[in-house]
């Protein structure tokens, strides 16, 4: 009789470390789940200098898991409001918001990981929109470590417009998370 059947077999399984599973078996999981504050968005003119600002932080622990998978998930909620004088508008940029994901691993350098980008082009006399606003990183066999991932703001700039006067313009974060997820992948 063929041993993987016997084995795999359970009413006759006496050596479950010989039995090769179709799909990977549970193993240890980390969660840990990070929120941000609601800020305001200071954009600038294209072209401008920006200072980046921090949206939100996690920590995560991976030094008792064996060559990890890291999962980062970010969702945010952004609310805009711009008041128009229409002529003949025509968009040369749109409102644009870069994200950019980082880790800094037991207190060492900090490591861009990526770079996400929300925009919003709205002809409108007025217009007052929320948004939701998400992306997720994976990292597959990172070095186990106590690593904080940061999510900021990069770089902001307001919509430019031809024929058209932006009475006002704003935007910001109305909330924010961040979250970590970790598996052993051996």
């Amino acid at each position: 009789m063929n041993s993987k059947i016997t084995c795999c077999n359970k009413q006759n399984c006496c050596n479950t470390c010989a039995c090769t599973p179709g799909h990977p078996l549970p193993g240890p999981t980390i969660l840990s789940c990070g929120t941000g504050t609601g800020l305001t968005i200071p954009a600038v003119t294209p072209g401008t200098q920006f200072n980046p600002v921090p949206v939100a932080s996690v920590t995560i622990d991976t030094t008792c898991l064996c060559s990890p998978a890291v999962k980062i998930d970010f969702t945010s909620i952004i609310n805009y409001q711009a008041l128009l004088v229409l002529a003949a508008p025509v968009i040369t940029t749109p409102f644009t918001v870069t994200f950019q994901l980082s880790k800094t691993c037991d207190n060492g350098t900090k490591i861009a990981l990526g770079s996400w980008t929300f925009t919003i082009a709205i002809l409108a006399v007025a217009v007052n929109i929320t948004e939701t606003f998400a992306f997720t990183h994976c990292e597959c066999h990172a070095c186990p470590a106590c690593c904080v991932y940061t999510v900021d703001i990069v770089q902001a700039t307001r919509s430019a417009l031809l024929g058209v006067t932006v009475t006002s313009e704003s935007a910001s974060i109305v909330t924010s998370s961040l979250t970590a997820t970790a598996a052993s992948s051996c």
